[in-house]
């Protein structure tokens, strides 16, 4: 068997598996409680409306769109981001295992590995070469991993209050959606990318919702933080058409 004939069966039974275990998460559920059950016994300000979960199902229909793909097209690039995606995987399944056995603390380390697999697996498809199709999955699915991965942290610090330093978590939820708003727009202005940042408008809109009669402090960084990366959007693609259109 060729080695890009294997690579492509590995990707689609790696999509496969990893889609598996999180309708089982669900489905059993395993430990008795289902993820969203789990988010909310947590009682965190960043944490969007339960709704806006909903974007795994965008996700995992992206990553079967690229794993069918590649039997179409396959890149040299596919092949170099061959082992970051198994490893996204596998850390995506170690991330749920844990989570459900209410690992928190733990849980952080395999959502950091899947979300540092992302970054790698972006910067070998940041390629004017590489297909933008295949790539746009990526793009969705890193945006809700930056904000999944502050979300867990932001879990794992509630538990060990130790760790907050005494400061209010109201203050820690405007922290981090600081966090969120500054890579938002910084995807946006250095990448050029436009679904990244649409990705953590979503989600921050949940927060919004989600916080809206709980903490006015939240709400207010919520709508500030939207604002902004709607503006720095607006900037980096209407204005910078309107000025190339003006130099031709």
């Amino acid at each position: 068997m060729k080695k890009e004939t294997l690579i492509k069966i590995v990707v689609l039974l790696s999509v496969a598996a990893t889609i598996v275990v999180n309708i089982l998460a669900n489905a059993l559920p395993i430990n008795g409680l289902t993820t969203k059950e789990l988010s909310d016994a947590i009682p965190i300000y960043f944490v969007p409306a339960g709704y806006v979960f909903s974007i795994w199902g965008v996700i995992y229909l992206g990553l079967i769109y690229y794993s069918i793909f590649l039997f179409k097209k396959f890149e040299k690039v596919d092949e170099e981001v061959f082992p970051w995606f198994i490893l996204s995987s596998l850390a995506n399944i170690c991330w749920i295992v844990l989570w459900h056995y209410q690992k928190v603390a733990l849980s952080v380390i395999p959502m950091i590995l899947l979300l540092l697999s992302l970054l790698m697996i972006y910067s070998h498809m940041d390629s004017k070469n590489y297909t933008k199709l295949k790539r746009i999955p990526f793009q969705i699915y890193l945006g809700w991993i930056s904000v999944a991965t502050i979300a867990n942290i932001a879990g794992a610090l509630h538990i060990f209050k130790c760790c907050t330093m005494g400061v209010p978590e109201e203050i820690w939820a405007v922290v981090m959606i600081g966090v969120a708003t500054m890579l938002s727009i910084l995807m946006t202005s250095i990448k050029k990318d436009i679904f990244y940042p649409l990705v953590i408008i979503w989600a921050v809109t949940g927060i919004l919702i989600h916080s809206f009669s709980l903490s006015d402090i939240v709400t207010g960084a919520s709508m500030v933080s939207i604002i902004s990366i709607l503006i720095n959007l607006f900037a980096n693609t209407y204005c910078k058409k309107e000025t190339i259109t003006e130099k031709k």
